[in-house]
């Protein structure tokens, strides 16, 4: 079998995945609703500047990182778009996984995640537990 047809067999699978799946009702979500709509286009405007800021060699000020930070930490309060963090969140590291795999299969030297580090084998690997919110969800049981 060709690997075009494999990796378009690949493309359907990631398509059909839960993840992707959970990620595109989010933004469905999101987009039906303007006032998460609208916060979340400010924040996505306000880390735009900043990379672009950061990409042309500029100073970011920790003034404007920490107006970021609680930008963030208001619209997490968001439930539809903490939904749709969580969903990218899972996404990307179903492709992280994907690209970790193939890199492997062939021979490549990937990067591990940033702040990854290797525990010793004797070492479990420590449990972190989901953060849940106390607010009540429409359409979601406590």
């Amino acid at each position: 079998m060709s690997v075009k047809k494999k990796a378009y067999e690949l493309a359907k699978a990631v398509a059909e995945s839960p993840e992707y799946l959970r990620l595109k009702e989010a933004e469905t979500v999101v987009n039906e609703r303007q006032a998460a709509r609208l916060m979340l286009q400010d924040t996505q405007e306000k880390q735009a500047k900043l990379r672009e800021k950061y990409a042309a060699g500029e100073k970011i000020t920790d003034a404007e990182l920490e107006d970021l930070q609680k930008t963030m930490e208001l619209v997490s309060f968001n439930p539809y778009i903490r939904e749709l963090l969580e969903a990218e969140y899972a996404f990307t590291e179903l492709m992280a996984e994907v690209w970790q795999i193939i890199g492997e299969a062939v021979g490549l030297d990937m990067p591990k995640a940033e702040g990854a580090q290797a525990q010793p084998e004797s070492e479990p690997e420590p449990k972190v537990s989901e953060a849940r919110s106390r607010l009540w969800v429409p359409g979601k049981n406590m």
